[in-house]
C-alpha cells in the first residue's frame, strides 16, 4: 500500500513541476532561437523566475519517489500508472491556468483514466 501512496505522490509532485514550470515560462516568455544564441541569458531568465526555481526540487523529490517506487513494483505497473499525469495536468492547466480543454481532449483524459483503472485492476496479483 505504501508504494502505492508513493507512486500517487510522484504524480502529483510531477505535475505540480509542470505547472510551475508552465507559469513559470508565462513570465519568462516564449523561447525562440534568438533567446538560444545567448543561452548564459537564457538560463540566467530561467532561474530568475521562482516558479521554476520552485518546481526543480519538486522534480527531484519527485525522482526519488519514483526510485523507491521502481524498487519496489513491477514496472510493467508503476510505469503506466504514470500517465495520471496526462489526467491531472490538463486538469489543473484548465481549473487553475483557464486554458481550454476541448470535448475531445475531455474523451482522451477519460479514456486515459479509464485505461488506468483497467491496468491497475489487472496488475494487482
Amino acid at each position: 500500500m505504501t508504494s502505492y501512496l508513493i507512486l500517487i505522490a510522484v504524480v502529483v509532485a510531477s505535475a505540480l513541476a509542470h505547472i510551475l514550470l508552465k507559469v513559470g515560462m508565462n513570465q519568462v516568455g516564449e523561447v525562440g532561437l534568438d533567446q538560444l544564441k545567448a543561452p548564459a541569458r537564457l538560463v540566467a531568465s530561467l532561474f530568475a523566475t521562482p516558479s521554476i526555481v520552485a518546481a526543480v526540487p519538486i522534480y527531484a523529490l519527485s525522482f526519488v519517489g519514483w526510485v523507491f517506487v521502481l524498487s519496489r513494483l513491477r514496472l510493467s505497473l508503476a510505469y503506466p500508472a504514470l500517465a495520471l499525469t496526462y489526467v491531472v495536468i490538463p486538469l489543473v492547466a484548465w481549473a487553475i491556468l483557464s486554458e481550454p480543454v476541448s470535448r475531445t481532449h475531455w474523451a482522451g483524459i477519460f479514456l486515459v483514466a479509464l485505461g488506468l483503472v483497467l491496468i491497475v485492476r489487472g496488475g494487482v496479483p
